[in-house]
């Protein structure tokens, strides 16, 4: 993980994080070093073209900074409770979060 990137996240665990319901943690073997916060609302794209989303993720310890993430970013995280799934949801920053699976 990056410097900054691994600062803000630190600074996060000061906060009020959500729910458990709503909370997810970062799968087994997977990471996130090539997260960066997102330096406005716009992220662009990463080296394979594909377009990144400014949107804050919530860990089990806390709300992340505004990441840039692209729409893949679910496929490395588990949610905290069984039966939910990550989604995406709208807003500014967007929000990556667990809700009920259907």
């Amino acid at each position: 993980m990056s410097g900054a990137l691994g600062a803000a996240l630190a600074a996060v665990l000061l906060s009020c994080g959500p729910s458990e319901d709503e909370a997810m943690k970062l799968r087994e073997g997977s990471n996130l070093d090539d997260v960066v916060e997102c330096p406005g609302l716009y992220c662009g794209f990463d080296s394979t073209g594909q377009s990144l989303l400014c949107a804050e993720v919530l860990f089990e310890y806390g709300r992340s900074p505004p990441l840039c993430v692209d729409t893949r970013i679910c496929e490395r995280m588990d949610c905290l409770r069984e039966g939910r799934r990550c989604v995406f949801f709208d807003g500014i920053p967007l929000q990556v979060r667990c809700i009920e699976d259907d």
